[in-house]
C-alpha cells in the first residue's frame, strides 16, 4: 500500500508541481491502519463501495483488492489524474470527478436500498456536511466508515447527559447507530496532523428513530436549543421560532411531564420527539 515515500514519488511522477505538505490534505499511509479500515468495511466481490475523497488512492488500492466495485469520488483534478493513471484499467474501478456532496446515491445504488458501503478520510471542515448528506440519503447506505478528528467522533457517539453531548450526537442518531471503530495516531498520516483521528462507524437503524413526518421539526428544535445547552430547558425554549410565551411553554412542559429545569444536553432523541410535540403550534 501507498506510504509517505510513495506519495512523494507520485507527486514527482505526475508533475503535480507542489510539495506534499502543501497539498491541503493529510494522507493515511500506515499500512496497518489502511488494512484495518479495509477489514472493517468488510467488502467483498458482491459489494459496491463509495469512497469519498480518494486522494492519491492509498485506501482505494486496498478496497479494490477486496474484489468490490469501487466508485471513487475526487474533486481535485490533480488527484483525479493520479487515480486514473493508477487504477483506470481495473474493471472494478470507477472514478467520478467532482463534489461528493452533489451525488445522487439513488442513481449510484441503481435503486437498491442499503447497497452502498461508504468510506472516506474526511477533512474536519466538511464533517457536518458529509453527515447531513448521508442522513438525507440514508436509504441507500449499508454502512459508513469515516475517518475524522477524534474529538468530533467522541461528540458524535457521546450519550445524552455528558459534557461531550451536542446537537450532532442526536442528529446522527436519527438514522444511524454511531460507534468509534478504532483510533489512528498522527504518525499514521503524511504530513502528520496535530490531532488524533478516529474511524467512525455508522450502521443504519432498522426502524426510524423519529417519525418521518416529524423529523424536520425535531432536528430544527435540536439545533435551536443546543445553542443554549447550558440553560434550563424553559429558558432555552424562549426562542423566536417557538412563538410561545414562557407561561405557555411552562404549561405545556408540565402537561407533557417534562421537567422545565432540565438542560437540553440531558435529553435523548426520543425525549426530543416528545418535547417537539409539546411545543408544536
Amino acid at each position: 500500500m501507498l506510504n509517505a515515500q510513495g506519495i512523494k514519488d507520485l507527486v514527482r511522477q505526475h508533475n503535480l508541481g507542489i510539495s506534499p505538505r502543501r497539498l491541503g490534505q493529510h494522507f493515511l499511509v500506515d499500512p496497518r491502519a489502511l488494512e484495518r479500515i479495509v477489514a472493517t468495511v468488510g467488502a467483498g466481490p458482491e459489494d459496491h463501495v463509495l469512497e469519498i475523497g480518494a486522494g492519491l488512492g492509498a485506501l482505494t488500492e486496498g478496497l479494490l483488492e477486496s474484489g468490490a466495485r469501487v466508485t471513487a469520488v475526487e474533486r481535485d483534478r490533480r488527484f483525479a489524474r493520479v487515480l486514473e493513471s493508477r487504477f483506470g484499467r481495473r474493471e472494478n474501478f470507477r472514478l467520478l470527478k467532482g463534489d461528493a456532496l452533489l451525488l445522487d446515491l439513488a442513481d449510484l445504488a441503481a435503486g437498491n436500498p442499503r447497497s452502498l458501503l461508504v468510506v472516506g478520510n474526511i477533512p474536519y471542515s466538511i464533517t457536518s456536511p458529509i453527515l447531513a448528506f448521508l442522513l438525507r440519503q440514508r436509504q441507500w447506505v449499508k454502512r459508513a466508515l469515516l475517518t475524522i478528528q477524534k474529538e468530533v467522533a467522541q461528540r458524535i457517539v457521546a450519550p445524552p447527559g455528558g459534557k461531550a453531548c451536542s446537537s450532532i450526537s442526536l442528529f446522527v442518531r436519527v438514522a444511524f447507530k454511531p460507534a468509534i471503530a478504532f483510533t489512528i495516531h498522527p504518525g499514521a498520516f503524511y504530513p502528520q496532523p496535530k490531532v488524533t483521528s478516529a474511524v467512525l462507524r455508522l450502521d443504519p437503524l432498522e426502524a426510524p428513530a423519529v417519525p418521518a413526518e416529524e423529523e424536520e421539526a425535531v432536528l430544527k428544535l435540536v439545533r435551536s436549543i443546543f445553542t443554549h445547552r447550558r440553560k434550563t430547558l424553559l429558558n432555552a425554549l424562549a426562542l423566536p421560532q417557538v412563538e410561545l410565551s414562557k407561561e405557555e411553554i411552562l404549561r405545556r412542559l408540565r402537561q407533557a411531564g417534562i421537567d422545565p429545569t432540565r438542560r437540553p444536553e440531558t435529553f435523548s432523541l426520543q425525549e426530543m420527539v416528545i418535547l417537539s410535540r409539546a411545543v408544536a403550534r
